[in-house]
């Protein structure tokens, strides 16, 4: 198994689990990447952390991504790159329902996916830049485990992607430990704050008080 498809410790995972990605972002950590707005939850329980495993289809005869999905591991996010195409959908309720028995932790495409109902049903994670309910015409996949950009961000397999109702953070795999870290006392401070508000300090002091100016 090559390093990029090396399992990320379950503990650690389980620490990222518990920050926000608004946190992680708060962290400002270079390793730490924002994807696009664009790039949307396609119903409201998306939330997932797992380890990054890409694939760039061809825009001209997209596919879905069944390969890829095959050789996917357990606490992996799929990460697909259509190249903005969304004319046709690249995934839908039985490659999700395929994922969830592999233990696939989410996915996340530039492209446009479908049967938003059975995705939800099935309570899998998916963020996606449209939907459609045109399936894909194509018949094979392009690259697999290759840096690809979506949300206007390079991803590489073996990064860690958080995704949750705000949006989705990428964090580079050699940074995972220091962001969650830093992710921690970002989420301690945020409490801190939280506190001295019940204690009626106005804001500005209670951001004073918890070191956030």
């Amino acid at each position: 198994m090559s390093r990029i498809n090396e399992p990320i410790d379950r503990e650690v995972l389980d620490q990222l689990e518990k920050c926000s990605t608004s946190a992680i972002a708060d962290t400002k950590h270079e390793g730490v990447k924002t994807l696009s707005s664009a790039i949307k939850p396609v119903h409201t329980d998306c939330t997932f952390v797992g380890t990054v495993r890409t694939v760039t289809l061809d825009p001209s005869t997209l596919w879905a991504p069944v390969q890829t999905l095959d050789a996917a591991l357990e606490d992996e996010v799929v990460v697909v790159d259509a190249d903005d195409s969304v004319d046709e959908a690249i995934w839908g309720e039985l490659l999700s329902t395929s994922a969830t028995a592999t233990g696939v932790r989410g996915m996340v495409t530039n492209g446009a996916v479908r049967d938003v109902a059975g995705i939800r049903d099935i309570g899998f994670p998916v963020f996606s830049r449209a939907v459609t309910p045109r399936g894909p015409s194509g018949n094979e996949e392009a690259e697999q485990n290759v840096q690809v950009t979506v949300g206007d961000t390079p991803i590489n397999p073996g990064d860690v992607l958080v995704g949750d109702e705000s949006g989705v953070v990428v964090i580079e795999r050699d940074a995972v430990a220091e962001v969650v870290s830093d992710a921690e006392t970002v989420v301690k401070t945020e409490r801190d704050v939280t506190r001295l508000l019940d204690e009626g300090k106005s804001l500005g002091q209670a951001f004073e008080d918890a070191g956030m100016v």
